[in-house]
């Protein structure tokens, strides 16, 4: 049951009438102003009354959204940078990798180079390092008796002989270096073809024996492998003559020679996979043959 303020108190229009009145008052004003524009300056001076009170009231919402975008760029760019930082690192890691790949690629072909084209039967080796024994020339290679290497194989470096298989394991071999004391090797003189034995010093040279008075040697000379010895191909480059001395009385001159192939910084070397005793044939013919020609003597 609805109550209602007395009739002596009752006043005016009802407030269904006023909320009528006032929508079709709203109504006339939107058709006159679209038709007529009599309500643009009122609407002018409305906002620019209320224009500062918005940009006051939308001053603190618009401060804290830019400084939220400051501190989101802020963590972006440093996210960003942070990548770029590891991109640049894989990037200079490959373009390390790519200029090892190239000098390897560089040393391989001058490698495939330097072995002559009569020699078929070729293995290359990566060379794990030095024979840590200060006493001796050796290198160690990732190649070994698996993979047919025998004792006394000759083995070449990119500028030249390197030196012979001197021991094997199953992977891995040792390699005698020319320079070792004691270690020979059949030259010839590229430039006079006379041919002479270059010998090991145990220090980073060779020497010439038996190289007489008169012979012609010059520093600058190049010596090459003869094949004289049936194990090392012929017109490999062993070594470059760099002095030559003359003592009054001797029978021989003293020459010194600077192997080409032995670097601080060998990575490769090729094996040439030839019998490293290739007259072992006839000598075990010669000793067989021994008992009855004593026989005979006596």
């Amino acid at each position: 049951m609805e109550y209602g303020p007395p009739p002596l108190f009752r006043q005016g229009m009802s407030v269904r009438i006023r909320f009528l009145l006032s929508v079709l008052a709203a109504i006339i004003l939107i058709l006159v102003d679209g038709r007529l524009r009599a309500v643009d300056g009122f609407r002018s001076a409305l906002v620019s009354f209320t224009t500062p009170l918005v940009e006051v009231v939308a001053a603190p919402a618009r401060f804290i959204g830019e400084y939220e975008n400051y501190f989101t760029s802020k963590r972006t760019l440093s996210d960003e940078n942070q990548r770029l930082k590891e991109e640049n690192q894989l990037l200079l890691l490959r373009a390390a990798r790519l200029n090892e790949l190239e000098v390897e690629n560089a040393r391989l072909r001058s490698l495939v180079e330097a072995v002559p084209r009569t020699t078929s039967h070729t293995k290359t080796a990566e060379v794990l390092g030095r024979v840590s024994d200060p006493f001796v020339s050796r290198l160690q290679i990732n190649l070994g008796e698996r993979d047919g290497l025998v004792t006394g194989m000759p083995v070449i470096g990119v500028y030249g002989v390197l030196g012979q298989v001197n021991r094997t394991v199953l992977h891995q071999a040792e390699v005698r270096l020319l320079t070792e004391q004691h270690q020979q090797i059949s030259v010839v003189n590229e430039r006079t073809g006379v041919h002479y034995i270059a010998t090991g010093t145990g220090e980073p040279e060779l020497d010439l024996l038996f190289v007489r008075q008169d012979d012609d040697l010059r520093a600058g000379d190049r010596l090459v492998t003869s094949g004289f010895d049936k194990i090392f191909p012929r017109n490999i480059a062993v070594a470059t003559v760099t002095s030559v001395t003359h003592t009054p009385g001797e029978t021989y001159q003293r020459v010194s020679a600077s192997p080409g192939a032995i670097t601080d910084d060998i990575q490769f070397a090729t094996v040439i996979l030839v019998d490293p005793n290739p007259t072992a044939a006839l000598e075990a013919q010669t000793e067989e043959k021994q008992p009855f020609e004593r026989r005979r003597r006596r």
